[in-house]
């Protein structure tokens, strides 16, 4: 835990998440680790938050089945401001709870940079975490 948090300490996210459940799990794990996350229910608040703040995010965990605006739609919307507005492209990585190698490529289509299945394992979030932001 304390070489993830050396590392992580500090981060700071974008969770689009609609469950309160899941938030509340997201929340206790980032936490141990340090991250300060904020949260978003529905993707087009995550899309309203991603463009207003965008310098600010290093990482962006994306729900994929969300209400208003999905994870896939949200993902494709932040990649368009991306490259229309000439920034670097952030990390995104997908959330599901469906481990159905279809799904995961229309993820990675649609431009995110990885997928984690739900439930949440732990261990497997932090590590893809450090890879990324390390």
């Amino acid at each position: 835990m304390d070489d993830y948090q050396s590392i992580l300490n500090g981060k700071e996210i974008l969770v689009a998440e609609d469950n309160p459940a899941n938030q509340m799990v997201m929340k206790k794990l980032l936490k141990k680790v340090g991250i300060v996350a904020e949260f978003a229910e529905n993707g087009q608040i995550a899309l309203d938050s991603y463009q207003q703040n965008h310098e600010r995010w290093q990482l962006v965990l994306m729900d994929c089945e969300m209400p208003v605006l999905d994870g896939y739609d949200t993902t494709a919307a932040i990649r368009q401001f991306e490259e229309e507005a000439g920034l670097d492209r952030k990390l995104i990585i997908g959330l599901s709870a469906h481990a159905i190698h279809e799904l995961k490529k229309k993820a990675l289509e649609r431009g995110m940079d990885d997928y984690l299945t739900k439930p949440i394992d732990r261990d497997l979030l932090y590590q893809t975490l450090v890879d990324y932001l390390s």
